[in-house]
């Protein structure tokens, strides 16, 4: 990162972000909701407008969009870090003639030209028109912005074009910008609609804005569109760039972007607060931080007549109610719910729900999850999933403290029957960590995070979660955490606020929650393996804030090692289960299956961790009590004469001994977790 980046950065996010609204500029939206709302906002926004005109863009782009080394900048070549592969000067580089990215920069119509009808004054509207690339420029083309599922090409910045990912409800061919201005774009896609909201419904039939328009003044936008930009909206809040780009248009063509200047307009208009009056002053509406509206919960594939089950995160703040489930769409019926509503207590300190699919047919399903009540716009979040026939491992059934049974399903080549393997995983070689993210905040927060009401930075390097009013959540970029990692924070509660506890969680899923102090501390948890693509969510409630002052997350080190439980491999008949015995207790395992006839179909590894044995910490009547010291472990409160062993993970027995008194000292070569066996038949697990 440059150094010039972190600087700008530090300067401007350790403060609240601040635009510069004029006194009385939004009274007349006051009051107002839904489409009134948006109506009232378009008046407020095209009284007195300026319009550059084409050729004056360039000049705006001057203070407009420039980087803290003074180049140009491009939201479509720029990384979120503020590094590029190449760099443009506002004062020379304009196309020009382009045949790859770095030749020449022209003027990019977040909303085309050809959906405007090229037409003044909204091709040259400074709010939605930005400085990018003219090669990527024109591979974005006429394309809608959105989710690409397919890639087909990806520019120096990792911003994409290719097919839509069909979760969105949507098909045709996208360009999805990087995460760090999603956001940025969504919010011009909102102005658009309201600076035009006399003009838009006629725009429907230029070129293919048919493919994102609706037709009408409101909500202007179609459905899926909408969705996937009130995501986009949540995903990325707005930055300090948009505030001063806001600003500096502003000074040229005298009017504004409210939805930069108000976020949760947003809201009042297309999301969860349309019926309720929308006021400067208002920031206890109700709201879901989670699911995302109209993004996909994905089931993936799953076995022919099998069943997978998936958590669903509700979770929201300022709730005047309970929320109320229910499953619409083609497949509804493959799919059902574990409860029909989550209360508002439930919901405000996040509510797990239980989605199962039922692969009762071959094909692709879908199905919508339709959240409405306690205060929120009704909204859906498409659920999909695929029945395949395809050879697959499935969970382990029978799980105890020394076994489980192995399933998979049938395999018509399967002619001698499978192959089972059954293994655990250790770190070998006593190598490196690798630090996967390591953020101070000195520069506030990166644009690689997200986060949802209310988060913000402040001085002195903090990040505080939660205000007065409203719970919020910062979220990490996405990570690596396919292997076991160790998260560390450094965390305070803030002021006087009592109860301030932090709240982890991974994908949606609880990881362990902190109860702050007055005092800066740190707290360090081990994250099981997770997948390529995880995030790290760290929440606290409104009333009970918390200020974050570091996120530390690195892997255990070494080189992580497969090590097969003894009588392992086994061959089996033409059979689809195999009970596994004779594990450690509260141990993580794996197993995958082959075919004895073709080693080449196989199955992804699935993850079984055996169960705490019954009265661990007891023999008898006598405890068995443990604690470190600098060499090992002490092991006391067993009798004279008792026999101990200490396992290690691979199985191996690494002491031995007969006590001979109440306390006895077991010295260990390696830091790592142990298994204590003793003849009377207890097992603890101990970590050294």
């Amino acid at each position: 990162m440059q150094k010039t980046f972190l600087l700008y950065l530090s300067l401007v996010l350790v403060a609240t972000l601040h635009a510069t609204v004029p006194s009385g500029y939004y009274n007349s939206a006051e009051g107002k909701t839904g489409a009134a709302l948006k109506a009232s906002l378009a008046t407020i926004v095209s009284a007195n407008y300026n319009d550059v005109g084409y050729d004056g863009l360039y000049d705006v782009y001057k203070t407009s969009d420039v980087l803290p080394n003074g180049k140009i900048w491009d939201m479509y070549s720029v990384k979120a870090d503020g590094t590029a592969s190449y760099y443009y000067s506002t004062t020379s580089g304009q196309c020009g003639t382009y045949n790859s990215e770095g030749d020449c920069y022209n003027r990019e119509h977040t909303f085309c030209d050809s959906w405007l009808g090229e037409a003044s004054p909204q091709r040259s509207d400074a709010h939605h028109l930005i400085p990018t690339d003219g090669y990527v420029n024109n591979r974005r083309g006429s394309f809608p912005h959105g989710k690409v599922g397919s890639v087909s090409w990806t520019s120096t910045n990792g911003s994409k074009l290719g097919s839509s990912d069909a979760s969105t409800g949507y098909s045709g061919t996208v360009f999805e910008p990087i995460d760090a201005y999603k956001g940025d774009f969504a919010r011009m896609y909102f102005y658009v609609a309201t600076r035009y909201e006399s003009k838009i419904a006629s725009w429907v039939n230029n070129g293919t804005a048919d493919e994102i328009l609706a037709g009408n003044a409101y909500p202007a936008y179609k459905t899926w569109f909408i969705n996937l930009m009130l995501a986009w909206h949540r995903l990325d809040p707005v930055s300090q760039k948009e505030i001063d780009r806001n600003d500096v248009i502003y000074g040229y063509q005298n009017n504004r972007n409210p939805y930069i200047d108000f976020p949760n307009l947003a809201e009042y208009v297309w999301g969860t607060s349309v019926g309720q009056p929308w006021s400067q002053t208002n920031t206890n509406s109700p709201y879901l931080t989670s699911p995302a509206n109209g993004i996909a919960t994905e089931f993936g594939n799953v076995a022919y007549q099998y069943t997978k089950k998936l958590n669903v995160l509700v979770k929201g703040a300022n709730l005047t109610g309970s929320i109320s489930l229910s499953l619409t769409g083609t497949n509804a019926n493959l799919f059902s719910l574990n409860v029909s509503s989550v209360s508002k207590t439930d919901a405000e300190a996040g509510y797990n729900v239980e989605i199962t699919y039922s692969a009762n047919s071959l094909g692709a399903h879908t199905a919508s999850l339709q959240l409405s009540g306690g205060g929120i716009t009704a909204y859906s979040v498409p659920l999909t999933a695929t029945a395949t026939d395809a050879f697959m491992a499935l969970p382990a059934t029978n799980v105890s403290s020394t076994g489980f049974t192995a399933n998979w399903t049938t395999s018509a080549y399967a002619v001698n029957g499978y192959k089972l393997e059954v293994f655990s995983k250790t770190t070998t070689g006593g190598g490196a960590s690798v630090n996967l993210l390591d953020e101070d905040f000195t520069s506030g927060i990166p644009s690689t995070w997200s986060n949802v009401p209310y988060v913000v930075a402040e001085s002195g390097t903090y990040v505080r979660i939660a205000s007065s009013g409203n719970s919020g959540s910062l979220i990490t970029p996405v990570l690596n955490l396919s292997a076991q990692t160790s998260l560390t924070v450094k965390a305070k509660q803030y002021n006087n606020d009592t109860g301030a506890a932090l709240t982890a969680t991974v994908d949606g899923n609880a990881l362990t929650s902190w109860n702050t102090t007055s005092s800066v501390e740190t707290y360090t948890v081990t994250i099981p393996a997770k997948t390529s693509g995880s995030k790290i969510t760290f929440s606290a409630a409104k009333g009970a804030r918390v200020m974050v002052d570091r996120v530390t997350i690195s892997t255990l080190g070494g080189t992580v090692t497969e090590v097969p439980v003894s009588g392992y491999p086994v061959t089996t008949a033409n059979v689809l289960s195999y009970n596994v015995s004779g594990l450690l207790p509260d141990s993580t395992y794996y197993y995958r299956v082959s075919l004895v006839d073709n080693a080449s179909t196989v199955s992804e590894s699935v993850s079984v961790k055996t169960l705490l044995l019954a009265g661990e910490n007891t023999v008898g009547k006598q405890a068995l009590n443990w604690y470190k010291n600098q060499t090992g472990i002490v092991i006391s409160g067993l009798a004279a004469g008792v026999s101990v062993e200490v396992i290690n993970m691979k199985g191996t027995r690494v002491a031995s001994l007969l006590t001979k008194t109440n306390s006895e000292n077991v010295k260990l070569k390696e830091r790592g977790a142990y298994i204590i066996k003793t003849s009377e038949g207890a097992r603890v697990k101990v970590l050294f």
